[in-house]
């Protein structure tokens, strides 16, 4: 039992998750909690609301960044993988063959 590493793949794997997390990283998801605040002025739950945001913010931020860096990530692999396969091509001058006992 195996597996095939395909570089290619993983390179595109590794720039769609940077995409999207550049195009989520653009969103700003805390803010229509932030709104919440402002709705219910006085009470608790409006510091709430403005602790939620901040942290809703906070974490989204530290999201996209992991997922952006897992992108990386994919394209450094698929370059590794691609680099590994190149290098041991040569080091067969012809495919080898296995045979049994006669």
């Amino acid at each position: 039992m195996g597996f095939t590493t395909v570089p290619d793949r993983l390179r595109a794997a590794g720039g769609k998750a940077r995409a999207k997390a550049a195009r989520f990283g653009e969103a700003d998801c805390a803010e229509a909690v932030g709104r919440i605040g402002v709705a219910v002025k006085g009470g608790k739950a409006a510091g709430a609301a403005g602790h939620c945001q901040e942290s809703l913010s906070t974490t989204f931020a530290q999201w996209c960044s992991s997922v952006r860096a897992f992108g990386e990530h994919l394209g450094v692999a698929a370059d590794r993988f691609g680099k590994g396969d190149r290098s041991a091509a040569g080091i067969f001058p012809e495919a080898p063959t296995v045979t049994g006992p006669r």
